[in-house]
């Protein structure tokens, strides 16, 4: 039984037709890919406080008001349990990654429509939360559970 358990937090961040992705690529990754905002959660972290973190260090932006959670997934693989919430919320400011790991290379504002072409092109991300969530044929604050062993 995997051991290891992973805290994640992502943000859901809209502007009129648009979604907010971010463009990155970690040493493991053959190429780039497009995705909500977001990472791990530090050990003793908050959780809004890792929203806020995330959110400024890859897109520049400062989380406006409280957030919402939009849904939640818990997958387990073979390297262990990965928790992550995702957060409907909104930011203020520039488009202006600062990312300290270097994975983060863009930033931008994606028309919907679009933006999910380019999430459902990542092999493990699972659309079917957020399509329901957008949909809204899923409440906030959702759950779904998901074994990748």
């Amino acid at each position: 039984m995997p051991g290891a358990s992973h805290l994640i937090v992502s943000a859901l961040v809209r502007h009129e037709e648009s979604l907010l992705l971010v463009e990155q690529q970690g040493p493991w990754d053959p190429q780039p890919s497009w995705m909500l905002p977001g990472g791990r959660v530090e050990p003793t972290e908050p959780l809004l406080a890792a929203l806020v973190r995330e959110l400024a260090e890859e897109t520049g932006l400062a989380l406006h008001g409280l957030p919402t959670i939009a849904f939640g997934v818990d997958l387990l693989t073979v390297d262990g349990w990965y928790s992550a919430l995702t957060f409907d919320c909104r930011g203020d400011g520039v488009l202006a990654p600062n990312d300290p790991a270097g994975f983060v290379r863009s930033a931008a504002w994606v028309p919907s429509r679009e933006a999910m072409d380019r999430l459902r092109l990542v092999e493990w991300y699972d659309c079917v939360p957020i399509e329901r969530y957008l949909a809204g044929e899923a409440s906030p604050g959702t759950v779904y559970r998901m074994d990748r062993t």
